[in-house]
């Protein structure tokens, strides 16, 4: 004679089995309508599948493309980024640009006499 505690586990392992089915089958159904999904989408023709195409570029993010400045525009940022550069410095103690071009340039031959002598 079967108990009713018996009776109870099967019941309990057959709802659990068709849980874990269900798992499964709403998993199958999800893979079909993917697959089904990517059929649709648009197929390369033949000649893409051999090559005769060009091939695809790929995007290049912003960071990596080199900037197109014009000569004038270049220098102007350059003068920008100095002064910039230069105002950084003058808190660490450093020479500004602007007094380095104002000062005069020492000659080669006024150097080489300090040198030797």
């Amino acid at each position: 004679m079967i108990t009713l505690k018996s009776l109870g586990r099967k019941l309990e392992k057959l709802e659990a089995s068709m849980q874990k089915d269900a798992r499964r089958l709403s998993k199958l159904i999800r893979k079909v309508k993917r697959a089904a999904a990517s059929e649709t989408m648009p197929r390369p023709n033949k000649a893409g599948i051999r090559g005769k195409t060009k091939p695809a570029t790929t995007p290049v993010s912003s960071a990596k493309q080199k900037r197109k400045l014009s000569p004038e525009a270049r220098a102007k940022l350059s003068a920008l980024m100095h002064e910039r550069w230069a105002a950084k410095g003058a808190g660490a103690g450093v020479v500004p640009v602007a007094i380095v071009k104002e000062a005069t340039p020492v000659s080669i031959t006024d150097g080489n006499a300090a040198a030797g002598a």
